[in-house]
């Protein structure tokens, strides 16, 4: 919900205000005249308290609570005490978190001491209220409704029914203001006795930007005996690794209007204890000053109070959990966002977990889908170890995915009936001219450079050897990388690992004897190995979902957000195609997110995330200009995947720094033109097709002819006008001439090691790297939060039939097919997408190198 935003003149009269009479809260402490009031929320700012206690503080702040709680509190004050306000109270909130809603129950059981129930009723008494409130909105405001009804032995303070209205705005990480409207209904009893409404202002100050320190002042001004001001201060102060020290401060009445001015103070110690689960809450405090009494005023060991809370959530500060290890399991190829979702998770154990000991990282099937996936994993193991945590990697049966990940684990253990399936690399490459021989079809295909080599699948039955030799280098490249990585991380000579990766695939005892793995392992023994790589610590595995953590921060949180590129550029909207496993991306819906995210305030920086070979040349000139817009607006840093190449590198030129894992498949800088000419086929199945036409042109883009000399040579044209354009764009997003983008482009492919060398890139580093350099480029702090873009479409069909949004498993519902098969259709079908007039920026079809 959008809250109205506060004018400036309105802020100035209402900080005046609070100025002139101080500031206070409601139900805290006890005021000038006796009221019959739930205990008071001790410490808490009007603005800043967001447990359920805001239930009769502010109802408003229950939207800021992340998860459930339950607190039990107990004021108890000496006999002789003038505070009425003593006795026990329950309560229960909790978000609904699919919405923005919240809501909450409590009840509370008043005892007041002998002192108070003299003063207000001549005689002892008790009185109870039940309170329900509920809460809408966000991170930077709230608003919140809730009614209250007592119950009383005594009649004067029976039945009555009151609604309270609050409000709360956050908009700065360091200021915040809040007003509740108590009482408005001025509730009165068929007894004749009634409550007058009251009035609650109220600011917050954090004077760091987190809640390590929160300063609150607060005036109430309560419409009695002919009005009276409340003033009140509050002070939270953080305990590191402990919990907090709360207090506050009021003056009943200063000005003496009603009564004697009085003072009451509170004096609280919180001890915070968090577990993955959530978290615990102890409370003790006393209440002290001259609004006790002049009998108990010095007897502060006597007016106590205490509070018990359990709470779904981890507290921003307190005492940590014992130490302990996790378990992440891979029983699926993640995609290309399940795969940053991983990323994510094991970023989040190394920098948010000080009692995480060590990792369990069982692997169940191919961790990555490319090679330069499972760089980024091997980043995020290594980043673990920095942070001082052990990983022990568990294989059942792999290949050499695996061995390469692994090799930068501490330990790695194999299944003692498993094996590596790991002889080496390779490349296949699929050519159809035969076939389409065979059946008619004829391709026409225009390009620029013997490099670009994309088209040649269906013209030709082998590759050329520009072609075969290109894709040699690479192999070459990506062999030497895993090499120098494998060996560095199983402490092998590099040839003597190539000797041994040439005997393979292994059994377990062959892997360990040749340095793969270091011993064996079942499952039911993973957990006591894993324990043993941290032997001075007693670990228990705890569970991997972990509770949400109360944030430190008022209001919203500057952003960055990813931006995905992930599959074939078309032009239009974004598509799936579930059962083939392709996913498009529409120049239209990628457009469409980059204006959004110039647009949008609370984003700072942006993380292109590309995983796209390329496509249509429009496509890639689209979103080109909504890269370079973006950029001139917020900086814009580049990561590339698995692959960034030909239009997938085209867009990534304008960017503000661009970032390559060294395997990353990238380059590619050239254009080609072509149709399928299937004339041939109709023939042979005896269909004829008729055309008129105005021009001897006018078809030429037909699926029932091949193209003339002339219209070739119109294409040629065209093609040096497209490519001349691609050049210049990466000139101009690299600061580079054309003349030197042209002597590394005419369609060769790079890795990102390569890449850098030739000025393509700015850095190595994978998604991590990315991330950091767009935080410090967009001034965010280090762990800001991260908005994933453009949102995935979801549908409740969609759901059931499990087709919605991108599935990497999609591909394997189609068992009777072998991997080769389904390869070759994935292969072919991106041609189906284009349309025959598109020019193409697309890399050659089949780029998948698998160890």
């Amino acid at each position: 919900m959008q809250l109205p935003a506060f004018s400036r003149p309105s802020i100035s009269r209402f900080l005046l205000m609070l100025a002139s009479v101080c500031a206070a809260n409601t139900a805290s402490g006890q005021n000038a005249v006796q009221r019959p009031e739930p205990l008071p929320a001790m410490g808490r700012s009007l603005v800043s308290n967001s447990d359920s206690t805001a239930l009769i503080q502010n109802p408003a702040n229950l939207a800021f609570l992340p998860a459930f709680e339950a607190r039990w509190t107990g004021y108890f004050m000496g006999r002789d005490s003038e505070v009425a306000t003593s006795g026990n109270s329950l309560g229960f909130a909790l978000p609904f978190g699919v919405i923005p809603l919240a809501t909450g129950l409590r009840l509370d059981l008043m005892a007041p001491p002998n002192a108070a129930a003299q003063q207000m009723q001549g005689e002892s008494f008790n009185y109870q209220w039940l309170t329900w409130g509920t809460s809408f909105g966000g991170p930077e405001a709230a608003i919140g409704f809730s009614y209250q009804r007592s119950y009383s032995n005594v009649e004067a303070y029976d039945e009555l029914g009151t609604w309270n209205v609050g409000l709360t705005t956050r908009p700065l990480d360091y200021f915040g203001m809040a007003a509740v409207f108590e009482r408005i209904n001025a509730p009165k009893n068929d007894q004749g006795f009634s409550l007058g409404r009251s009035y609650n202002f109220g600011i917050a100050v954090r004077p760091l930007g987190t809640d390590q320190l929160d300063i609150g002042a607060e005036g109430r001004y309560i419409d009695e005996n002919g009005g009276y001001w409340v003033p009140r201060f509050t002070a939270d102060v953080a305990i590191p690794t402990l919990g907090r020290i709360r207090g506050d401060v009021q003056w009943n009445d200063p000005g003496g209007r009603v009564s004697t001015s009085s003072w009451v103070a509170t004096t609280n110690l919180i001890i915070d204890a968090n577990s993955r689960t959530g978290s615990a809450e102890l409370s003790l405090g006393t209440r002290y000053g001259s609004a006790i009494g002049s009998e108990q005023s010095q007897d502060f060991y006597e007016n106590v109070n205490a509070e018990i809370a359990l709470r779904g959530f981890r507290d921003s500060v307190g005492a940590d959990n014992l130490p302990f290890a996790l378990r992440v399991r891979i029983e699926s190829t993640p995609n290309s966002r399940e795969h940053v979702k991983l990323l994510r998770k094991l970023w989040q154990m190394a920098d948010g977990e000080p009692k995480l000991k060590a990792v369990l990282l069982e692997l169940r099937a191919r961790p990555a889908n490319s090679l330069a996936h499972l760089q980024e994993l091997q980043d995020a193991i290594y980043h673990l170890r920095a942070q001082g945590k052990k990983v022990l990697c568990s294989i059942e049966s792999g290949t050499g995915s695996e061995v390469f990940l692994c090799s930068a684990a501490d330990q790695t253990l194999i299944n003692p009936a498993g094996g590596i399936r790991y002889n080496g690399l390779k490349t296949q490459s699929f050519y159809l001219r035969k076939l389409l021989d065979k059946l008619g079809v004829h391709a026409d295909f225009v390009r620029i450079g013997d490099h670009k080599s994309a088209p040649e699948m269906f013209v030709r039955s082998k590759g050329t050897p520009t072609a075969v030799s290109d894709r040699a280098n690479l192999l070459q490249q990506i062999e030497l990388e895993m090499t120098a990585q494998i060996s560095s991380g199983r402490h092998l000579e590099p040839e003597a690992l190539r000797i041994s990766i040439d005997e393979g695939p292994f059994t377990a005892l062959e892997a360990k004897k040749v340095g793969f793995v270091d011993g064996f392992a079942f499952d039911d023994n993973l957990e006591k190995k894993t324990a043993e790589l941290a032997p001075e610590q007693a670990l228990v595995f705890e569970s991997d979902n972990k509770a949400p953590t109360r944030s430190e921060r008022f209001g919203p949180q500057k952003r960055v957000a990813i931006v995905y590129v992930d599959g074939d550029m078309v032009d239009g909207r974004s598509q799936n195609i579930p059962f083939i496993g392709i996913n498009t991306v529409g120049s239209y819906t990628i457009a469409d997110t980059l204006k959004q995210v110039r647009e949008d305030s609370s984003i700072s920086a942006v993380v292109l995330r590309i995983e796209s070979g390329g496509g249509s040349a429009m496509a890639a000139d689209v979103i080109w200009r909504q890269v370079a817009l973006t950029a001139d607006k917020k900086p814009v840093v580049v990561s590339m995947g698995t692959a960034a190449a030909s239009g997938g590198y085209y867009i990534a030129a304008p960017g503000t720094y661009i970032y390559a894992n060294p395997l990353t498949i990238t380059g590619s800088i050239g254009i080609f033109y072509g149709k399928i000419d299937v004339a041939g086929l109709l023939e042979k199945v005896g269909i004829n097709v008729e055309t008129l036409r105005t021009g001897p042109h006018a078809d030429a883009d037909t699926l029932f002819r091949a193209f003339t000399d002339a219209e070739r040579g119109v294409l040629k044209k065209k093609i040096k006008q497209f490519y001349a354009l691609f050049l210049e764009r990466v000139a101009e997003g690299r600061d580079l001439s054309v003349s030197q983008v042209d002597a590394v482009a005419q369609g060769r492919v790079w890795t990102g090691r390569q890449a850098l060398k030739h000025e393509l890139v700015d850095d190595l580093g994978g998604l991590r790297q990315a991330l950091a350099k767009a935080r410090v480029l967009g001034g965010l702090r280090a762990q800001s939060p991260i908005i994933e873009l453009p949102k995935i479409k979801t549908s409740l069909l969609g759901k059931l039939i499990g087709v919605e949004g991108i599935k990497a498993e999609a591909l394997s519902a189609m068992p009777p097919l072998p991997k080769q098969m389904k390869d070759a259709i994935k292969a072919v079908a991106p041609f189906t997408l284009y349309e025959s007039e598109i020019p193409m920026a697309r890399i050659e079809m089949q780029t998948e190198i698998t160890p």
